[in-house]
């Protein structure tokens, strides 16, 4: 039984591998180039046709990347379409600047009378755990220092050392 689980398993990990291969041969598709990409695929072009300018030119609201919303990319929308879809835009952002305020505002009224409700221990618990949480993610966000290469030849015979876990085990809140 072991050796059908084994066979499965190459089986499965062979078929990935020419997954992955054949993708990464695959040119990728224009909804999926990143901006960048298509900036460096333009600037051949450009930079035969266009002359050197003078002075810079002032950034215009033209020079903001745009996005079209959610499945609107793979419609084929013509420039004017894309054009009148970014004015629409324009038109409720700072609507929806002012409700993200006010929303982040009614959030903070919520958790100062949520935290109203608490006892004190229990305010010193939630306190703790905020700050245990800040600094699980501090200790995520940094990078892990790379080990240095062996000195010695003879280095090569010991064992590698088990990886770290990146964030400290979580303590349990107990209140007093």
């Amino acid at each position: 039984m072991t050796s059908l689980l084994r066979k499965s398993a190459v089986a499965t990990a062979g078929a990935a591998m020419v997954g992955f291969a054949l993708a990464a041969m695959a040119s990728p598709i224009g909804a999926q180039e990143t901006p960048a990409a298509r900036a460096k695929a333009k600037a051949p072009r450009k930079a035969a046709a266009a002359e050197p300018e003078a002075e810079p030119k002032a950034k215009s609201s033209r020079d903001v990347p745009h996005r079209v919303p959610t499945y609107f990319g793979g419609l084929g929308l013509s420039a004017d379409q894309r054009e009148s879809i970014y004015a629409i835009e324009a038109e409720y952002q700072s609507q929806i600047k002012d409700l993200e305020q006010r929303a982040d505002a009614l959030r903070e009224r919520l958790m100062a009378e949520c935290e109203d409700v608490l006892t004190a221990p229990q305010k010193k618990a939630l306190t703790a755990a905020r700050e245990s949480a800040a600094a699980r993610r501090k200790a995520a966000a940094e990078p892990e220092p790379e080990p240095d290469a062996p000195a010695d030849a003879d280095a090569d015979d010991d064992p590698a050392p088990a990886p770290k876990s990146k964030a400290a085990p979580r303590a349990p809140v107990t209140l007093d």
